[in-house]
């Protein structure tokens, strides 16, 4: 039996002399999710769905009304925690050109045949991906009325959710009946794709593991807009935008680290920068450090700052709860290559900030091609920051993990011999031109 809501769609658009398809068109709302409404099919239109619908069709404000209250009346809704957005972060904080660029690529989102626009957002463990997408698809949600939805993917867990049942999750969160899911994944993902041409939505995917998981859920023409979240660059999907994200600017770390802490600005001002620095601005290490000070009213900034100030220590400092640093870094390294395990964690050895690939040969299992694979390996999973002419950087606290890891998995003769030629390599490349440098291949991305 047809749904009253249904009945009332339908009669509106015939007094409107609409077709489905201008009413699609007009609204924003595809033109099968416009046939499941009115036939009863739709077991719960979300409510920017029915004001999209109500303002193409130009109700009254009497019928605006009854329309929209039809809505909640038609069925029980399906549960609100199906792929549903996470809470926004009261403390969000800095951010600000992120924010304003994934808004630019929103944007870019246009009805079919124009191409739904796709953000990457990468970085390394604890740089605040996840928090930066949700923050985005909060302030941006009302440009999307065919609705926002989240999927964790999890990427670095050792079975990370399969192509198919993501989409299942995303097809179930969109209001197709469970029983009219496609068997194969191949039709599921051409089912989403079609659902997404005539509706505007904005989907969150968090955390993805490679492109081969994400490919099938990237959208075709239409209004909507995906945010997809991962460790990797993902350099292999072709056509999106991507934004890579670095630690926080002094300023905005200092500025997080007092939201959570309740700090005025002029209070252990020294203290504060300490700790922002040893947490070498990661917002995961500062929010860490945080809640440290929040959950022992007793100690002062400084006195956690002196804590952190040992290097030995500072990574088992940094936890707080089931919240830890190190544990994040980990399920990157695990990851890796073997060889790309063994150059990472001799490249702790390194006594300077920067080096070249030829630097990093010297603590190579193979030759200098291998060491070169391992170290785009380890650019891919941003353990790893690549700079300008063929230089790396290793993240202060990343390195204190690499280190944690050498000491724990290899033999205490094999790395004290490692740690003594780097001196000699940096003296046999300062002596050679600097034409006779070995060129790399690109880095992907």
């Amino acid at each position: 039996m047809r749904s009253t809501f249904g009945a009332r769609l339908r009669a509106h658009r015939h007094a409107a002399g609409l077709t489905m398809e201008q009413l699609a068109e007009a609204s924003g709302v595809s033109a099968r999710a416009i046939s499941d409404m009115e036939r009863g099919r739709s077991v719960a239109p979300q409510r920017r769905t029915v004001q999209a619908l109500a303002g193409a069709l130009a109700l009254s404000e009497a019928d605006r009304s009854t329309f929209l209250a039809g809505r909640t009346r038609a069925a029980p809704a399906r549960p609100a925690s199906r792929c549903a957005l996470p809470r926004p972060i009261a403390d969000f904080t800095g951010r600000g050109g992120e924010l304003d660029r994934l808004g630019r690529v929103a944007a870019l989102a246009r009805p079919a045949p124009a191409a739904a626009p796709v953000a990457t957002v990468s970085g390394v463990a604890g740089v605040g991906k996840t928090a930066l997408a949700v923050q985005a698809a909060h302030a941006l949600g009302e440009r999307f009325p065919g609705g926002t939805f989240f999927l964790d993917l999890r990427g670095m867990h050792a079975r990370p959710t399969g192509p198919g049942e993501a989409l299942a999750r995303l097809l179930a969160a969109l209001g197709v009946p469970e029983g009219e899911t496609p068997v194969h994944d191949a039709d599921r993902a051409g089912l989403y794709r079609d659902l997404l041409r005539g509706r505007p939505a904005l989907v969150v995917l968090d955390n993805a593991a490679d492109e081969a998981q994400v490919r099938p859920m990237l959208p075709g023409p239409g209004p909507s807009l995906t945010i997809v979240t991962s460790r990797r660059l993902l350099a292999g999907l072709d056509g999106v935008h991507r934004l890579s994200l670095g630690h926080l600017s002094a300023e905005d770390a200092a500025a997080l680290l007092r939201s959570i802490v309740g700090v005025g600005p002029q209070r252990q001002a020294d203290a504060v920068r300490e700790v922002v620095e040893l947490c070498g601005r990661l917002p995961l290490a500062l929010r860490i450090a945080g809640n440290r000070l929040t959950s022992r009213p007793q100690w002062s900034v400084r006195h956690l700052a002196d804590r952190l100030a040992d290097e030995r220590r500072r990574l088992d400092q940094l936890t707080a709860g089931d919240l830890r640093l190190a544990a994040a870094f980990n399920l990157s390294y695990d990851q890796l290559s073997p060889s790309a395990r063994c150059l990472f964690r001799r490249l702790s050895l390194l006594p300077w900030p920067e080096f070249d690939a030829r630097l990093a040969a010297v603590f190579g299992p193979a030759g200098p091609d291998d060491t070169e694979d391992a170290l785009e390996e380890l650019v891919e999973l941003s353990l790893l920051q690549a700079e300008t002419n063929g230089r790396y950087r290793l993240h202060n606290l990343i390195r204190l993990f690499a280190r944690q890891r050498l000491a724990e998995e290899e033999p205490a003769a094999a790395h004290d011999t490692a740690q003594r030629r780097p001196a000699a390599a940096r003296d046999t490349a300062q002596r050679r031109p600097a034409g006779r440098l070995p060129r790399r291949r690109a880095l992907a991305g």
